[in-house]
């Protein structure tokens, strides 16, 4: 039913075909209970799901609270050498450009792909609690 439903708002919104989407059914709550919690740039990793298949293409977020001072998940641009570094879901040292902000909204759920560069910015308004997962798209 989500895959149906996902698949059915990735065309109307951003004119993509998803025609199979796999959840990985391992998702975790994640809770920062301080302010000032925070991960630094990243990427995450593909995960097997399992079935014989490609492994997860994509993270998402749901977020359970709101922050609309801080915590916001940030995209962040690529550098040279980064895909040598994506597997172990590090990084190249240097200095990156922010493409887009998301800040934490209850019920937000914020899609993005595993290998994107991306840094969680200090929590203002703790906790800041989100479900994160990750899915399979073709």
């Amino acid at each position: 039913a989500f895959g149906r439903r996902f698949a059915g708002v990735a065309a109307a919104a951003w004119g993509v075909s998803v025609t199979r989407i796999r959840v990985n059914k391992c998702y975790r709550v994640l809770t920062y209970a301080r302010a000032g919690g925070c991960l630094p740039a990243h990427v995450d990793l593909h995960r097997d799901l399992g079935d014989g298949g490609p492994p997860t293409t994509h993270t998402f977020l749901l977020y359970l609270s709101d922050d609309p001072e801080g915590g916001s998940t940030s995209l962040l641009s690529a550098l040279p050498g980064d895909d040598a570094l994506a597997l172990s879901g590090g990084l190249v040292d240097g200095a990156r450009t922010t493409l887009y902000a998301v800040h934490p909204k209850a019920g937000r759920l914020f899609l993005m792909p595993n290998a994107c560069p991306h840094e969680a910015a200090g929590v203002v308004r703790a906790p800041k609690v989100l479900i994160r997962g990750e899915l399979r798209l073709r």
